[in-house]
């Protein structure tokens, strides 16, 4: 256990670093050789049967489903008396305002020309509200299989956002990268400042 935190403080740096990094580019307009190769993919894997399904996970992460999904998971960690728990509406808010501030100094387009790209809230906010609820799962007593369950089921939701929103042409594949890492490091210096076991020792 004397490993965790620093692997949480090491991939909290990689994620933010990373995260750095694709903004820089996306700020200057620039595109790796995958963003139009997923685009082209996109493009030419349209099955009809899939649309319904990626529109849903599209629509399960954005801030019509993930706010009220906050309020609820507020509720049950006050229920299990969770030190997590009142910082869930500052940790929503302040995600919040980061993704929105990057969208807005970055101001690169999405590929079908609207505004405001870089990076992806919905994957942002996906990572961050699953991966808040996978923290939560292993920070509370329950049996190992639904733990495990949970977890792999989080996982599958933010891969699966992540997935539609370069399926519907909405973001580059930067864009999604981009709210993958700034999710990740987000939610990882959120954690560590709210649980003292996730911060190394000195």
């Amino acid at each position: 256990m004397r490993a965790l935190p620093w692997a949480v403080l090491v991939l909290a740096i990689v994620s933010g670093l990373a995260f750095l990094m694709l903004a820089v580019l996306a700020f200057n307009q620039q595109f790796f050789d995958l963003d139009h190769s997923a685009y082209d993919l996109a493009r030419s894997g349209l099955y009809p049967e899939l649309k319904p399904l990626m529109q849903a996970l599209s629509w399960i992460g954005s801030g019509y489903v993930l706010a009220p999904l906050s309020v609820v998971a507020y509720v049950l960690l006050r229920r299990h008396g969770h030190r997590a728990a009142r910082y869930v509406p500052v940790m929503l808010v302040g995600a919040f305002v980061v993704f929105a501030l990057a969208k807005w100094i970055v101001a690169r387009p999405r590929p079908k020309l609207s505004p405001y790209g870089f990076p992806s809230a919905h994957t942002f906010g996906a990572v961050v509200f699953f991966g808040g609820v996978i923290y939560a799962l292993w920070t509370i007593e329950m049996r190992p299989i639904w733990r495990w369950a949970g977890t792999l089921a989080m996982l599958l939701l933010i891969v699966g956002v992540a997935v539609s929103r370069l399926y519907l042409r909405s973001h580059w594949l930067s864009d999604v990268l981009g709210g993958v890492t700034g999710g990740t490091a987000y939610l990882l210096f959120c954690l560590m400042a709210v649980d003292p076991r996730l911060r190394p020792s000195r």
